[in-house]
């Protein structure tokens, strides 16, 4: 790296740390609770164990919600009305002020090009206006847009994720909160201890974030991490046992998508409850330091299976491509340790339609590790490879690759938090989206 882009990139950290010493804000569920960002976060947004069974519990508090509120909820309509329903509407709630939340991501980034290095002030590289709360008890709900450029000089980009929940179904014969529904536009991210979302640094995970080169013909541009419409039944059993599983829209939304998604956790804080052993009310207090440890073990697994038309419709050209995915991951916390493992295979039966009579293997893993030096300070490194068997009988782009993610979390106050990270690519490296590059992120959230 030049000595120019050494200067840059030291006087955009310092103009970062000047411009953020006076924002302090805190977001929707830290505002309801009246609680740091840090009882539900390791580091935004990565969750912490106490903020993980808070969101498969449906943005509740396992142990009953309502004596830890201190923003109160509108009610529509009184209490009595349960009493005389089905002769009244039943009655419900609103949050009291709008649960609104803002995220700004800014990215300074360093790309290794082949002559000479380029710099790029991608400020800000993502806006998302969040809401999300209860529209009753056990009737949670969850609304992002993403507003995006992939560089400065990129057109802005839209995603949508957007859901209605309906928990606790039919509680009177099954355990509690062991059936639940979800109805909207769904983030699968199907290994939880590798939730793209929940990232705690900037790149997405490799497993996840590819899809089949393009052809003239069309091909399948099926991707893991989409959002897609549909309904999903999960639920808790034993207080350990998650399991998920939900028909989307497939990459035509006239095809239709399955997925199934199970983990299991041995140890630390069950996903029924808020802490081992209770302690809920230090757990919705938060803690000055200590708040992100959890020793246990979890392990998941996911399948995901479907079918894509390719080529042009209604044509002799046209065929179906039936393709799965499958894969396992495990996650082993100890005291400030992460680690987290996993492996993820798949077959396309006819992804090029008429291009190309092969099918397609692939097959991804990774092994990642984060440690928290200090509350305010975590290291993490991340290898993820992909192997894909590409056709033999056309040209396409390969997309085997290997990097190696390095990177340090500061977090300068429990809502804002600056990454350092990098790519480096360690083989296969022979594409222009392969570059190695260093990225400063500043990540403000109020």
């Amino acid at each position: 790296m030049g000595r120019k882009n050494l200067v840059l990139l030291g006087i955009s950290f310092f103009m970062s740390l000047f411009f953020i010493n006076s924002a302090f804000a805190i977001p929707t569920f830290a505002r309801k609770y009246r609680t740091s960002c840090n009882t539900c976060h390791i580091a935004i947004p990565k969750l912490t164990a106490f903020g993980e069974s808070y969101r498969l519990n449906g943005y509740q508090i396992p142990e009953g919600d309502a004596a830890y509120v201190k923003e109160e909820p509108v009610s529509l309509g009184a209490p009595a009305w349960k009493r005389v329903w089905p002769e009244a509407v039943w009655p419900g709630m609103i949050p009291g002020p709008v649960p609104l939340s803002v995220r700004i991501i800014s990215d300074f980034k360093v790309n290794q090009a082949s002559e000479a290095a380029s710099t790029d002030f991608n400020f800000p590289h993502e806006i998302e206006l969040m809401m999300a709360g209860l529209l009753d008890e056990n009737l949670p709900f969850f609304a992002e847009i993403e507003f995006e450029k992939e560089t400065s000089s990129s057109s802005v980009e839209t995603d949508v994720e957007a859901w209605l929940g309906f928990y606790n179904l039919f509680s009177n014969a099954l355990p509690e909160r062991a059936l639940n529904l979800k109805v909207g536009t769904l983030g699968i991210n199907p290994l939880p201890m590798a939730n793209d979302h929940l990232r705690i640094g900037k790149n997405h995970y490799l497993y996840n974030d590819w899809r089949l080169s393009s052809a003239s013909s069309g091909a399948n541009g099926f991707r893991l991490r989409d959002h897609r419409g549909g309904l999903e039944l999960n639920g808790i059993l034993a207080d350990r046992f998650w399991y998920g599983g939900g028909v989307v829209n497939g990459v035509n939304s006239t095809d239709k998508d399955g997925y199934i998604i199970t983990r299991y956790k041995f140890g630390g804080t069950p996903f029924s409850k808020s802490a081992p052993g209770g302690g809920t009310e230090e757990a919705i207090k938060g803690k000055a330091s200590g708040f992100w440890v959890d020793n246990a073990l979890e392990l998941a697994s996911f399948g995901y299976f479907g079918s894509t038309e390719i080529g042009a419709a209604a044509t002799a050209n046209q065929e179906d491509d039936k393709f799965w995915r499958a894969g396992f991951a495990l996650r082993n916390t100890y005291q400030n340790f992460d680690l987290n493992a996993g492996y993820i295979w798949g077959n396309n039966d006819d992804p090029y339609g008429s291009s190309s009579a092969q099918n397609i293997n692939s097959q991804s893993w990774f092994v990642e590790t984060n440690y928290v030096f200090k509350p305010w300070l975590i290291g993490e490194l991340r290898y993820e490879a992909l192997d894909v068997d590409m056709p033999t009988d056309f040209t396409v782009t390969n997309l085997d690759r290997a990097r190696w993610v390095p990177g340090l979390i500061f977090q300068i106050r429990p809502n804002i938090k600056l990454v350092a990270e990098a790519l480096i690519y360690s083989k296969y490296k022979v594409a222009s989206d392969r570059q190695n590059n260093f990225v400063a992120r500043l990540d403000a959230n109020f």
